[in-house]
Parts: C-alpha cells; sequence; structure tokens
C-alpha cells in the first residue's frame, strides 16, 4: 500500500520592513504559500469569528460601518500589554486552526507560511523548518516610512516590539539577507528552493 508522502510545513519569519511578502511571493510561483495577516484580516472582519470575540472589549473601536478601526486598535495594543494579550489569546489560535484546514487541503508536499511574530509567540514547534528574511534596521525603518506609511516614531515602536533580528537569525534554520533589490533576493530564493528539488526535500 501506497502511503502519502508527509507534508513538510516551512515558515517565513523576519521583523517588521524585512522583505518578508516579496519573499512569499515569489515562493507562490512554485509552492503553496499563506500569509497569517490575511488570515488575521479575515477573522475581525464584520460578523466573523474573531470579530465577534474582540468587540466585547470596551476599548475596542468600531467606525462608521461597525468595523473594528484597526488602526485605533493596534494603537491601543502597541502602548497596552494587556490588551495586546487580550487581542492575541483571542486570534492566534484561531489563526493556526485556518493554517491547520489550509494545510490539509494542499496537494504539495512542500508548504510555507508567513508567520511575522513567529519567536514572539513561541510558535516554533509548530513548523518544520524556520526561514528569517532580515535586513538593516536603517532599511526596515525607510521601507516602513516608504510603503507602510508609518512616522519614524511608529515604525521604530514596532520594532521595539519584536524580538532582534539576532535572535531570530540564530534560531532559524536558513537565514535570507535582504538588503539589497529582488533580483539578488530571487536568486536567493530560487537557490535553496533548487536545493530541496535536487535533495528531495
Amino acid at each position: 500500500m501506497h502511503t502519502l508522502p508527509e507534508k513538510k510545513v516551512i515558515a517565513i519569519t523576519g521583523s517588521m520592513g524585512s522583505g518578508k511578502s516579496q519573499v512569499s511571493k515569489y515562493i507562490a510561483n512554485f509552492y503553496p504559500v499563506i500569509d497569517c495577516d490575511r488570515i488575521n484580516a479575515d477573522l475581525i472582519k464584520k460578523d466573523h469569528e474573531g470579530y465577534r470575540k474582540l468587540v466585547q472589549f470596551d476599548w475596542i473601536v468600531l467606525d462608521k460601518n461597525y468595523e473594528i478601526d484597526k488602526t485605533k486598535m493596534a494603537s491601543s495594543m502597541f502602548s497596552d500589554k494587556t490588551k495586546k494579550k487580550q487581542v492575541e489569546q483571542i486570534l492566534h489560535p484561531l489563526i493556526f486552526e485556518q493554517i491547520d484546514k489550509w494545510k490539509q487541503e494542499q496537494q504539495s508536499s512542500l508548504v510555507f507560511v508567513e508567520v511575522p511574530i513567529l519567536f514572539e509567540i513561541q510558535a516554533q514547534s509548530k513548523f518544520d523548518e524556520i526561514w528569517c528574511v532580515y535586513c538593516d534596521e536603517q532599511v526596515a525603518l525607510e521601507r516602513l516610512v516608504k510603503y507602510r506609511h508609518f512616522t519614524l516614531e511608529q515604525a521604530k515602536q514596532r520594532l521595539q516590539h519584536q524580538f532582534s533580528v539576532e535572535y531570530k537569525k540564530q534560531n532559524s534554520d536558513v537565514c535570507i539577507e535582504n538588503n539589497g533589490g529582488l533580483e539578488q533576493l530571487e536568486k536567493q530564493i530560487d537557490e535553496l528552493l533548487e536545493k530541496r528539488s535536487v535533495n528531495g526535500k
């Protein structure tokens, strides 16, 4: 009796502004990829499960369409550890439920999950391998200001709430440097994927 090959699940992580989404987008040309931030965004939409649980907190602000004001929620979370913990205790289990369901639906024996705060929530054991995307702090700050429209102070505040780049690199299986351009980044990914293809992993 033939058995299906065991599915290998690789986490893509790294600090804000490192370029995780660029890596995920490129890998998606070859393998299934799911993004925790997108799952999170769906969960807090009006009438979704995360939304129904979060609106029980009196500090959650709704906009004129009764959607959660994500900007105000993020501001409250990053200035109050208790509120941050309340949100994470609700959303993180729901996110991993969605990941598990998605994983089982995939036909590929190799799948990727983009998990921005993998180490911060101590989710390493849920994955077979961890790929860390990293760049210099100044590069990350410039990207957050330019592409995410944060002020410099907001960008610094977000990075301060995450583990250091060195910690993430030291605790990852693969490190992908992303200080340069897209061509350099894609070349690294091609080499990594080719190595797994050759080794049958």
